[in-house]
C-alpha cells in the first residue's frame, strides 16, 4: 500500500516541480525545500514499510515457536516466491528514490 502512495506522491512531486519550474518564481527553493522533506518523510515510510514486509517473510519461512505459528513456506512454496520477488522490486524501487532523494539534496545544496 505504501508503495501506492509513494507513487502518487511522485507524480504529483513532479508535476509541482514542473509548474514551478515553467513559472519562473522566485521562491522556487523554498517549494523545492518543502518537497525535499516530504520526500525523506516518503523514503522513511517506504523503508520501515519494506522492514515490515521482511518480518512476515521471515516468520512465513522460519514460523514462530513461542507463539505456534507454523512454517507456511513449506505448504505454500509459491506464496513465498512471489513475496520475495516483491521484497526484492520494493527494496530496489526504495533505493532508487532514496537516491533520487540524495540528488535532489545535493541540487539544493548547490545552488
Amino acid at each position: 500500500m505504501i508503495n501506492a502512495i509513494a507513487c502518487s506522491y511522485a507524480a504529483a512531486s513532479l508535476v509541482i516541480t514542473l509548474m514551478g519550474r515553467s513559472s519562473g518564481r522566485k521562491n522556487n527553493d523554498v517549494t523545492l525545500l518543502g518537497l525535499t522533506a516530504l520526500d525523506l518523510v516518503m523514503m522513511a515510510l517506504l523503508f520501515s514499510a519494506n522492514g515490515a514486509a521482511c518480518a512476515v517473510g521471515v516468520i512465513a519461512q522460519k514460523g514462530n515457536s513461542h507463539v505456534q505459528w507454523m512454517k507456511v513456506c513449506n505448504v505454500f512454496d509459491a506464496y513465498c516466491r512471489h513475496v520475495t520477488a516483491a521484497l526484492v522490486l520494493s527494496i530496489i524501487g526504495s533505493t532508487v528514490f532514496l537516491l533520487l532523494v540524495l540528488l535532489s539534496v545535493l541540487k539544493l545544496h548547490y545552488r
